[in-house]
């Protein structure tokens, strides 16, 4: 089975999925840094004002495989690492941010972390490492 470039059906960065983050990604080539600023709604809460820490891990996991999907290639991933630093509130903008930090053949190792736009604080960081599929291209949505 192909697996499939760019799916616009993404939990994360998906366009098309009614219950999605709906993650805009922009790419940082120097760096090769991807970035998504957004802010998350009440939906997505888990307690009272607070947003679903599987969902703070969610936008780590996702904008670190960005990083590796547009800069490498696509990507699974092997483990994802969260220190959790503060709560999100809903409707609160966030930076999220991913790059790479290691490539050794067909393993990479990125780090993200999610910041609060108001004061630069640091709601979560992480790392994650990925194995690259074989024969694939970077991602685009086209193609």
């Amino acid at each position: 089975m192909d697996i499939p470039i760019f799916d616009d059906y993404c939990f994360a960065c998906g366009s098309r999925n009614p219950i999605g983050l709906k993650m805009q990604v922009a790419y940082l080539q120097e760096s090769r840094t991807a970035e998504s600023t957004l802010a998350l709604p009440k939906e997505y809460q888990g307690w009272l004002e607070v947003i679903h820490g599987g969902i703070v891990a969610t936008l780590l996991d996702e904008i670190m495989a960005h990083a590796v999907w547009h800069f490498v290639g696509p990507g699974v991933t092997l483990s994802l690492e969260v220190q959790y630093r503060q709560p999100l509130a809903p409707g609160e903008i966030i930076l999220a941010r991913g790059n790479l930090t290691e490539i050794k053949g067909r393993r990479l190792t990125a780090q993200g972390e999610i910041i609060r736009q108001i004061d630069n604080s640091r709601i979560a960081n992480g790392k994650s490492r990925f194995l690259l599929l074989e024969g694939r291209k970077s991602m685009t949505k086209e193609g």
